[in-house]
């Protein structure tokens, strides 16, 4: 390409720039022919050599842009690519958008990367209403306790498949090592291996001090089915607890002041065993600085029981301690603290605790209020409440501080109760066929937009300083340096 230049009236001279290309490389010839009429033919040469090196800067970039281009007349894309992402060049515009493109898709993945993979509104027994439910370790098989027209019964869930066991009132149903222990209204205790054809009614010597009538048995902590601990009702409804071994049952431990009711039971890994529930106060309902109500209202606060109790003299009645009274609310479960100076952390509506070894009491900040809490495979807690929300409570395996998270989509019910199944969480309603099912394994898989922005970033780093090592390259290859 050739182009004239042509310098002020006081020095009149014609310059030509020739760029030739070869094998996609540029070399710049110019050449300066004047004559010379108000100054010396010195100060003309320099001028002219000035004007023709600007002018040759300039055309060469143009001729890159013009004249990049292979034997069929088109320009090569690698060529093309480096032409458009010059910061001097017109097509800077390209630059840009996709930094405003990759930005977009940042926060969209952000925002993204905070829903909860792997939970989905997942029905079960839509005709019927679970009382409680417990699955095996695999998560394959339960036993169940559910209601349907005013009747209950104790049925075996396998997938979709249900067979009936037991026909009959239950409140409760726990996983044992071999399988499955019941418990229900009037004394009434049973067991049954994996898989459960037929539950076996467990009888005591002591036959409930002559009465099993009006005793009735709400919870039960046993690893094995074959010893463990009662929570019971009794018929003035005042809480109790009892430590049964094989076929011997002990006294009663004193009942808990009245006022106090207790509804869950825990033997923890290390020997501890606490029980949960509420009491009832009354508050006055006056504004603060009044000293003259009219009239005083009922409020629940959650409770926490440490139960101790003697393994070795079964006959001797366990003792009852309460070890905290907390917030207005509710604690409803009992799940083990998975930090190293931790041992147990009961959830309730008004937010959860650290129980320590010690039994000393610490809040765990960020929990939600929750109606139903349980542990996953992984040592993570997972509380729940109105899932109509779309959001669950997490405290991570081994951490002091929980945090709220959000879930794809709302279902609506209330988590009334949660329960480990396999590698799953489930929660579910009061209701026909609610339930709500989480797989917390697929946060740390590829179908979480978590760990797929976490891959995205590592790619696109490595694209970009691909790109600046190019670049680089390319300026010194060149002599641009």
């Amino acid at each position: 390409m050739n182009t004239s230049f042509k310098h002020s009236p006081a020095v009149r001279f014609f310059g030509f720039v020739s760029i030739h290309k070869h094998n996609h490389r540029f070399s710049t010839t110019v050449r300066c022919i004047y004559s010379e009429h108000l100054v010396g033919a010195k100060s003309s040469t320099q001028h002219c050599w000035l004007g023709l090196r600007r002018m040759g800067e300039r055309a060469n970039e143009a001729a890159k842009d013009a004249t990049i281009v292979d034997e069929d007349g088109t320009m090569e894309f690698w060529d093309r690519l480096k032409a458009w992402t010059r910061q001097e060049h017109d097509g800077q515009w390209l630059s840009l958008g996709v930094f405003v493109v990759v930005a977009l898709l940042g926060a969209v993945i952000i925002t993204q990367a905070q829903v909860i993979p792997g939970y989905k509104i997942n029905p079960l027994l839509e005709d019927s209403n679970i009382i409680d439910i417990a699955w095996n370790e695999a998560g394959t098989s339960a036993l169940a306790i559910i209601s349907s027209q005013n009747e209950y019964s104790v049925i075996r869930v396998d997938g979709n498949e249900q067979t009936m066991v037991f026909n009959g009132s239950a409140n409760a149903v726990e996983r044992t090592t071999v399988g499955w222990i019941v418990v229900g209204d009037d004394g009434y205790v049973a067991t049954c291996s994996d898989p459960c054809n037929q539950i076996a009614n467990k009888s005591f010597i002591d036959d409930w001090n002559g009465s099993a009538t009006g005793q009735d048995v709400i919870g039960v902590a046993s690893a094995d089915g074959r010893s463990g601990l009662l929570l019971i009702s009794d018929v003035n409804n005042l809480a109790t607890i009892r430590y049964f071994s094989e076929d011997v049952l002990s006294a009663p431990a004193a009942p808990m002041d009245e006022g106090i009711s207790l509804s869950s039971i825990t033997t923890l890994s290390d020997g501890e065993s606490l029980a949960v529930g509420k009491m009832i106060a009354d508050l006055p309902s006056w504004s603060e600085g009044d000293k003259n109500p009219a009239s005083s209202s009922h409020h629940s606060r959650g409770v926490i029981v440490a139960v101790d109790y003697n393994t070795y003299y079964v006959d001797e009645a366990p003792e009852l301690t309460v070890i905290h009274v907390g917030e207005y609310g509710v604690y409803h479960s009992i799940l083990p603290d998975s930090r190293d100076n931790g041992m147990a952390v009961v959830a309730g509506t008004s937010g959860a605790i650290h129980v320590g070894p010690d039994l000393s009491i610490n809040t765990v900040e960020g929990a939600p209020g929750s109606t139903s809490a349980a542990v996953d495979n992984n040592g993570d807690i997972w509380f729940a409440g109105n899932l109509e929300l779309q959001r669950i409570g997490l405290l991570e395996s081994g951490k002091s501080v929980a945090e709220t998270v959000e879930v794809p989509q709302g279902a609506d019910f209330k988590s009334t109760l949660a329960v480990s199944a396999g590698d799953e969480v489930h929660f579910y309603g009061k209701f026909e066929g609610e339930r709500v099912t989480l797989d917390p394994n697929i946060r740390n898989s590829m179908q979480s937009l978590s760990v797929l922005g976490d891959l995205l970033f590592v790619i696109i780093s490595l694209v970009i300083l691909s790109m600046m090592a190019w670049n680089l390259y390319d300026n010194w290859h060149l002599g641009g340096w």
